[in-house]
């Protein structure tokens, strides 16, 4: 048998390279940032998550020394863990991804294509440097792929 395993716990990470991304786009870093796009940083993750899954950008982070996080816990209280226990299934076909014992590789999967997602947006936001609204850049973007793959 296996321990058991304190879901709630366990950490979602992404690299500290990207907080001047986060701190752009999260409300929750800067309650006056007129340019926020995400009421909170978890919100900005699932959606980097899911453009990196989109684009099949999987990024895997090469230390957790140099991340932060935030706990599943705080995913699961807005149901945004949904999307790790999804990306993981869509990446892996096979329900025991989502078993407790598996649940980090899980979360490593997540944040993959978060990571990935997060290189992605950067460099969209940076192709549009003198783009001030970014919630426009990431719609237009986001548009364009959306137009090219239909």
């Amino acid at each position: 048998m296996y321990n058991e395993i304190d879901w709630q716990k366990l950490r979602v990470h992404r690299e500290n390279k990207f907080e001047p991304l986060v701190n752009k786009l999260c409300a929750s870093k800067d309650a006056h940032n007129q340019k926020a796009v995400f009421k909170t940083v978890k919100e900005l993750m699932v959606f980097a998550a899911l453009v990196g899954f989109q684009l099949d950008k999987f990024e895997p982070m090469n230390s957790r020394s140099n991340a932060v996080s935030i706990s599943m816990e705080t995913y699961a209280t807005t149901d945004h863990d949904a999307y790790i226990y999804l990306i993981a299934l869509a990446k892996t076909p096979m329900l025991d991804i989502i078993k407790d014992e598996n649940l980090k590789d899980a979360i490593g999967i997540f944040e993959g294509y978060c990571n990935g997602g997060l290189h992605h947006i950067d460099d969209w936001l940076t192709k549009n440097i003198d783009e001030t609204i970014y919630s426009e850049v990431l719609f237009q973007e986001t548009l364009e792929f959306l137009v090219s793959v239909a």
